[in-house]
């Protein structure tokens, strides 16, 4: 496979991770097992073009680099909250790519130009100069991945079976896929109604990198190995379930994804009782981005402080009846909070799940909500998503 994409630095406080991966060179690396001899063309700062090419060969991908001046960096809080994108100088050499099969993302740097049989192309974005024909690109077969919100960005009054159709025309795409926020995805194929693939289940939730994973997946089972479109977005959405449990690449064979679970088959999140400490500014903020972010998965959010404020000292009782009305507990635990305590066992008492945010708390200190059956997360982006899914089941 012909893999086009950026190669940047990626930087994240919680969890730490700090690598040269961006869309091209973690695709690459996703399928080097599936597809042995996989070549990527890739831009990327002189500074570390050979740790790229090293990296690569290191995984059996040969690399193509066009050495740019200038260092790009993707930045997170979270793998949730990406910061400011890095602008790239114009006027940089266009990569142009030919094969039986390329996957190509937007750049940063610019777009490439490709020639395929078959064709798999994520924009990165919904600007024009993203689309795939905006290069010149063709293909025998195309198919464009994007993200759901994108195809009610330009229109929101517009069906999302109508913003696909549009693609396919203005693309010549035969399929469109669209990724889901928590996972799976829409597979549009012509004027049929689209066919829903499920997430599937991972204990942590590494997302950064997350579509690029799906691409190189779908690229490599409906391109090379010819599977229907929803058969490979099914396969593709399991590989971001391997991928998600702690960045694992490459991908395995398919029979290793065979027992994975789907996540729960819900429109909706359930109800999300937040609790944590409020008294510094970090816990509060960690509490507006639990809720803010708890949100936009999907679930429905009751957070007493959020509700109550400064009176919450008064309302315990109204407080704590408001969990008869919730599907799940996300329990913020650093901080030793004496209330977030007393909903955890409050909830566990009436066997509503919960989940316990614990980024700096000793095991030991763990040793009650482990005995309790509730569900320990390490870091934040995990506790948010398997609340989401507890408030689910």
């Amino acid at each position: 496979m012909i893999i086009v994409g950026g190669s940047y630095r990626e930087v994240c406080a919680y969890p730490e991770w700090d690598r040269i991966y961006g869309s091209g060179g973690r695709a690459a690396v996703a399928v080097s097992g599936l597809s042995p001899g996989s070549v990527l063309h890739t831009y990327a700062y002189s500074g570390w073009a050979a740790d790229v090419r090293a990296t690569m060969a290191s995984f059996g991908v040969r690399a193509e680099v066009v050495e740019i001046a200038e260092e790009l960096v993707f930045e997170y809080y979270h793998p949730l909250s990406k910061e400011l994108v890095p602008l790239a100088s114009a006027g940089l050499p266009r990569i142009a790519v030919s094969g039986d099969v390329v996957l190509s993302f937007g750049m940063l740097e610019g777009p490439a130009t490709v020639v395929a049989g078959r064709a798999v192309h994520d924009p990165q974005s919904d600007s024009r100069e993203a689309a795939f024909s905006a290069s010149g690109s063709r293909a025998g077969e195309l198919t464009y991945v994007v993200r759901d919100y994108m195809l009610s960005a330009a229109d929101p009054s517009q069906e999302a079976m109508d913003a696909a159709t549009r693609i396919m025309a203005d693309e010549g795409a035969a399929v469109v896929v669209a990724r889901h926020a928590i996972g799976g995805a829409s597979v549009y194929v012509g004027d049929t109604k689209p066919r829903l693939v499920p997430a599937y289940i991972s204990d942590t939730w590494f997302k950064i990198g997350s579509g690029d994973v799906f691409c190189a997946a779908f690229a490599h089972y409906w391109g090379e190995r010819r599977l229907d479109p929803v058969e490979a977005a099914d396969l593709a959405s399991r590989s971001v379930a391997h991928f998600n449990d702690g960045h694992r690449l490459p991908l395995p064979a398919p029979h290793a994804l065979r027992d994975l679970v789907p996540q729960p088959d819900a429109t909706r999140g359930g109800r999300v009782f937040l609790s944590g400490p409020a008294a510094t500014l970090p816990q509060r903020w960690l509490l507006d981005q639990a809720r803010w972010w708890l949100t936009g998965l999907g679930s429905e959010v009751f957070s007493p402080f959020h509700e109550y404020g400064e009176r919450l000292a008064v309302s315990a009782g109204p407080a704590l009846a408001g969990l008869r009305d919730c599907t799940a507990v996300l329990a913020l635990a650093d901080g030793g909070d004496p209330g977030t305590s007393a909903v955890i066992g409050h909830a566990r008492a009436v066997g509503v799940p919960v989940v316990v945010l614990a980024e700096a708390v000793a095991a030991t200190d763990l040793a009650m909500h482990a005995g309790m059956s509730c569900e320990i997360a390490r870091d934040f982006t995990s506790a948010l998503y398997r609340a989401h899914l507890a408030g689910m089941r």
